[in-house]
Parts: C-alpha cells; structure tokens; sequence
C-alpha cells in the first residue's frame, strides 16, 4: 500500500471505530474497515473522460507500432465498511484539478485534464501505451482522451491498466486490454467501457 504519510493522513484504531486525521482535521469514523481506493478520477459526479495533453507530441510513421509510457493523474477515495456497504468519507485529489471540454461544444465531452510527460515522474501514476498507425500517413499526437470508469493498480507505484492505440482513417481508437479473471467480473458489473474513439482529432 502507498505511504499514507505522504498525504498527511493519520489513522488510529479504537473499540469499534477508527480516528482518521489528514492536516489538522479530525473525523471519528464508526466501521469495520478504512479503504483506501486509487481512480484515474475519483467519483465527483464531474466528468467521466480524461484528458492526457502530451507536453511533447509524438510523431510515428506510416504502418509502424511502437510502445512507451507516459505520467498520468490518480485520486484517492477514502471508504469506510459500515453496515455492509462502503461510505465515502474523502477525496483526496493528488494533483492539480482542472477540466477541458473535447470536441464541440454541442456534443463533446468535460474531461478532466492533466498535461502529460513521456517517461515517469515519482508524483504520478503510469501509463503504458501501444500504438499502432494503419493509415499511410505520418501521424502526430498531441492529446489522449478516453472514458475513466475503472480503478488503478499499486506496486511501488501506482499503475493504469495497459491501452492499445490504433490509428485509422476515422481516428483514434482506444482499446483497454484485457485484465485478470476476477478484475474482468468486476468490470462486466460496473459496465467498463472497453473501446473509445476520439473523433475530434487527436
């Protein structure tokens, strides 16, 4: 698990509940068990898409494929088990909080947004793409927008799941790749959205 210090969070346990403290606010929290859940966005009722601005676009030839990673945003929910059900008690948002509209204001979407480095950086989340260009063109890209409906992996550092890019004569379609057999269940339930296509350029 994530060094909770990092955030300024305490937690004590006592008979039958929890003292939960995060720079200098004090809740007492009566559950069986404290949670902490990592999210691309944690629920907010804001947006549902994020929107990655490469700070340096990336040029890839005609029917090539290549394969890199790049900094993404993650947040943080805090759940308690009370009752059977988990109950949200904060949302901690480790970066800064800004939001962009993708494609026209008719029909597009509100994306959180969040400028996006090539490599690692130790305060982000990573994300590794492979991206395959099937026109004859050469292509550039400057932006990656896709729906967040899914949660995040931990393992020294915090991790998005694998997508594949593939560029055609329409756009931009994004494909999450497969997960582990449990994960998969819990994604037919929450109704993950496996295909995304960014027609508004990319």
């Amino acid at each position: 698990m994530f060094d909770m210090r990092e955030f300024g969070i305490e937690i004590k346990e006592e008979k039958e509940k929890f003292i939960y403290r995060r720079n200098g606010t004090e809740k007492v929290i009566f559950g069986k068990k404290i949670q902490f859940d990592l999210f691309p966005v944690a629920p907010s009722g804001i947006s549902s898409y994020l929107y990655l601005k490469l700070r340096t676009p990336i040029m890839i030839q005609p029917e090539n494929k290549i394969k890199f990673r790049i900094t993404a945003p993650y947040d943080i929910e805090v759940r308690a088990l009370k009752k059977g059900k988990w109950i949200s008690i904060e949302r901690i948002v480790t970066q800064n909080e800004k939001y962009a509209l993708y494609g026209p204001i008719e029909s597009g979407v509100l994306c959180r947004y969040f400028e996006s480095d090539i490599g690692e950086r130790e305060d982000t989340a990573i994300l590794d793409l492979g991206i395959e260009n099937q026109t004859k063109e050469w292509q550039e890209i400057n932006k990656i927008v896709f729906p967040i409906n899914f949660d995040l992996s931990y393992d020294k550092k915090v991790h998005y799941p694998q997508f594949d890019l593939t560029l055609t004569s329409t756009g931009l379609v994004i494909s999450k790749k497969d997960t582990l057999k449990g994960i998969k269940e819990i994604e037919k339930l929450i109704n993950v959205q496996k295909k995304y296509t960014m027609l508004w350029g990319y």
